[in-house]
């Protein structure tokens, strides 16, 4: 199991963030939790900001696109975000290490899906400013590695072995969608 967008409920009880229940189970199932720099997945504060950002833009008609963005320019001035930095995001990896494992942790920045960052983490080229605030933690160079890409890889190779024996052993599946839903 990937969750690619999804940050620790516990620190923000975002509907798109996981549980610690579910973060618990991730070493059973060899699975990755990808924490996103999204604000409003990463503070309450933000959470209710980015609430107050959709409901302006649904008024005005306005997409997430750039384009949305700017035509949002006058309302973003008047309404700045809460902050959230490098060290948010640190705070939701470290949680989601500590619950779920270092195995079980990923990135999933959402650069292409979501056009507001947090302060200084605009876009990837400060993946390295986060990276220096988790060794100030105290992370090491083989569990950084593993956060960079080796966990979600991993990931991805476990369930190309585990399709390819079903591959091996069973014909494809003929069920449509709307028959396993009644």
């Amino acid at each position: 199991m990937i969750f690619s967008h999804s940050s620790a409920r516990a620190l923000c009880d975002h509907v798109r963030n996981v549980p610690d229940s579910v973060l618990s189970r991730m070493s059973t199932n060899g699975g990755v939790v990808m924490v996103t720099f999204v604000p409003p997945f990463l503070t309450d504060e933000a959470k209710q900001w980015g609430i107050e950002y959709s409901d302006e833009r649904t008024r005005r008609g306005v997409d997430l696109s750039l384009p949305g963005v700017r035509a949002m320019a006058d309302w973003l001035s008047a309404h700045p975000s809460p902050p959230v930095t490098a060290s948010t995001i640190a705070d939701h990896v470290e949680h989601v290490r500590e619950v779920a494992g270092i195995a079980h942790v990923g990135l999933g920045g959402d650069y292409d899906g979501y056009p507001l960052f947090p302060d200084d983490m605009g876009d990837v080229s400060t993946y390295p400013l986060l990276f220096a605030e988790l060794a100030d933690r105290g992370w090491s160079d083989p569990d950084l590695a593993a956060l960079a890409g080796g966990n979600v890889i991993r990931t991805l190779r476990d369930a190309e072995t585990v399709a390819r024996s079903l591959q091996a052993t069973r014909s494809p599946s003929r069920a449509r969608i709307q028959d396993l839903d009644t």
